[in-house]
């Protein structure tokens, strides 16, 4: 009987545990450093990006 209990006991929260590992959740950064981005790098934006963008602030700048 005791045994019974103690493997029920067992299953339930190996179930519980095996469970909450969802995927999107799997390769997240779980040690974080103060002021360090330890995500993946940005890429470059190009010129012609950069350039509608800088256009597209100036026009909501108040003056």
């Amino acid at each position: 009987m005791f045994n019974k209990i103690i493997l029920l006991i067992l299953f339930t929260i190996s179930t519980i545990l095996m469970s909450s590992c969802r995927q999107e959740e799997q390769n997240r950064v779980l040690n974080y450093e103060k002021g360090v981005y330890l995500g993946k790098k940005d890429t470059a934006l190009s010129e012609k990006l950069v350039t509608k963008l800088r256009m597209h602030t100036s026009r909501q700048r108040s003056n």
